[in-house]
């Protein structure tokens, strides 16, 4: 049976205001097994906004997999903002995997992190930042990038999925400013989620790029955000994805869509 995956990043959630795609995520449980949500899930970090959020993400009645982005950690109560989260069931992987299995019987392995920028070299795509990252963004990079390969090392599953906030690739950026790409990503995920068996990446943050890329390995990596999909983007797995070499167009045995 096929694994059927629903994934959104982005949704920058306020205090006020309309909740974003609120009637596609409560129709969810016809058409998905699992929800992914690539990070920046409130605005601005308060725990308004994530008990906003905490509830638009369980009107879907799935079992929801996140990691957070640039804009939940401006929360200056990180434990707190968390527990709001995790008490209506979201899972927050930060550095970890988790295993679930559909009501099928099929096991998807999801590891996540939020990682962040350091810009893409080396192999991963041209060079695309005016000035080395500095030394400390480096440092996070890499440390990053350790985290996410201990959590694949560990991941099982049938088919495995990363999520991340920042890219892994410089190929879903898009329209972004090459001026930006150092603070969108960094190549060091793409090289991790490369030494693995990895079926699909999903990452959010570049809200200028496009939905479809590849890492320099040839995994198959989507950039989900709200901005770039326009709405929740659907993935029916149904065995281990082709890599670029078997498959040089787009990612072949994921029949991607719009929920």
């Amino acid at each position: 049976m096929t694994i059927r995956l629903a994934a959104i990043g982005d949704l920058h959630v306020r205090a006020r205001g309309p909740l974003p795609v609120g009637d596609d995520l409560a129709a969810l449980g016809a058409t998905a097994d699992v929800l992914v949500v690539a990070g920046d899930i409130t605005d601005g970090g308060r725990l308004i906004e994530a008990e906003r959020a905490a509830e638009l993400l369980a009107a879907a009645g799935l079992p929801v997999v996140a990691v957070l982005g640039n804009h939940d950690l401006r929360t200056v109560r990180r434990r707190a903002f968390r527990r709001v989260l995790e008490r209506r069931g979201i899972a927050l992987l930060d550095g970890e995997g988790t295993t679930l299995r559909t009501p099928a019987g099929r096991e998807i392995g999801i590891a996540g992190i939020g990682g962040c920028g350091g810009g893409f070299w080396s192999g991963a795509g041209p060079e695309t930042i005016h000035h080395r990252a500095s030394h400390a963004l480096a440092l996070r990079s890499r440390r990053e990038a350790t985290r996410l390969d201990a959590a694949l090392a560990a991941l099982g599953g049938e088919v495995r999925v990363v999520v991340t906030h920042f890219a892994p690739t410089s190929s879903t950026l898009g329209r972004e400013p090459l001026a930006k790409y150092w603070m969108l990503g960094n190549a060091e995920l793409g090289r991790v989620i490369d030494r693995h068996r990895v079926d699909l990446a999903l990452h959010g943050h570049a809200h200028l790029g496009n939905a479809t890329g590849r890492t320099a390995g040839g995994t198959p990596v989507r950039n989900v955000a709200l901005a770039v999909e326009g709405g929740v983007a659907l993935f029916l797995l149904d065995q281990p994805v082709a890599r670029a070499e078997d498959c040089p167009a787009e990612p072949g045995t994921v029949a991607e869509g719009v929920a």
